[in-house]
């Protein structure tokens, strides 16, 4: 096979690592918000999260220990796990789920693609940016309604907020620095575990004898295992693909499965809000992600063909 073909199959091959991501992405909101009426409280789910995938993964984290114990991985797993994960779970406390599907996947591709510009000094086409600022208004739209309603959730959606912060900044540190996408899921496992455990014995509360079995079973097998691990080693294959700003978009294809599923899943109620943030959204990346020039450029070449 020549470099031309290897070269053309590797988008194809970033695209499916990407939806396969969006996919768990997906049933991690609905798992989550699960979990959190389930009787979990935010230290319990950051717990089973972790501690599982620390548990299946040790023999893993062992072997490559020697590139986890260094300062470059032990930000990655302080920003990608252990803040990101803080706030995420604070938010599934106290936001609805649909608010999840849109306020994170929506965020974050705008956080990216604004970090990857000060951060990573990648430079965005002038439809990239007409994208950012179309989903940008759909955000604040969700986000005024929440405040002007005055519903208590809206601690829960500033938390979505921040944690979209966090993983921008994760993610273009995790395309700066290069690291394997299976090296930088079990510095993430391995740090937020030792960072978060002891914290968790000693000083938080504890509630796993609330919850049922099964759904902890249930939280243990898509946080430890699915949301971890296996979402992260696509995400992470998507990104050295793809790059941090073209990933970035193709998550907020997820608010569109994640809130069409929550209404019925939880019962929960669709706003005018929500329909204003998903239309924008939605909007802003599709602008965002078409190639208007490469578009033009084929035009011209089929007019001059003609002629």
């Amino acid at each position: 096979m020549n470099r031309s073909n290897v070269e053309s199959s590797l988008p194809i091959a970033g695209v499916a690592y990407a939806l396969a991501a969006v996919a768990i992405w997906t049933g991690f909101i609905l798992v989550s918000k699960a979990g959190a009426l389930g009787a979990l409280a935010l230290p319990d789910m950051m717990m089973v999260r972790f501690g599982t995938a620390f548990v299946l993964f040790f023999p893993f984290i062992w072997q490559h220990r020697k590139t986890i114990l260094q300062w470059r991985m032990f930000a990655l797993g302080s920003i990608g796990g252990l803040a990101y994960a803080l706030f995420v779970f604070n938010g599934f406390q106290h936001a609805p789920a649909t608010h999840a599907a849109l306020l994170l996947p929506g965020l974050m591709p705008i956080m990216i693609a604004v970090l990857a510009y000060f951060l990573a000094n990648e430079r965005h086409t002038r439809a990239s940016w007409i994208g950012i600022l179309i989903s940008s208004l759909g955000i604040l739209a969700l986000l005024a309604e929440t405040m002007l309603s005055g519903a208590s959730y809206w601690l829960g959606d500033i938390s979505f907020v921040i944690a979209c912060v966090f993983w921008g900044i994760f993610t273009v540190l995790l395309r700066r620095w290069k690291f394997a996408p299976w090296q930088a899921t079990l510095g993430i496992i391995a740090v937020t575990t030792l960072l978060f455990t002891p914290a968790y014995i000693l000083f938080l509360p504890h509630h796993l004898t609330d919850a049922s079995w099964e759904m902890i079973g249930l939280q243990a097998f898509y946080q430890g295992v699915m949301a971890t691990t296996v979402q992260m080693v696509f995400y992470g294959r998507a990104v050295h693909i793809l790059g941090a700003t073209k990933m970035g978009g193709l998550m907020a294809l997820v608010p569109v499965f994640a809130s069409v599923l929550a209404v019925p899943i939880f019962g929960e109620q669709w706003t005018l809000g929500l329909t204003i943030a998903l239309v924008l959204i939605l909007t802003g990346t599709i602008i965002g992600n078409i190639r208007f020039a490469k578009w033009r450029q084929h035009l011209l070449c089929r007019a001059a063909m003609k002629s």
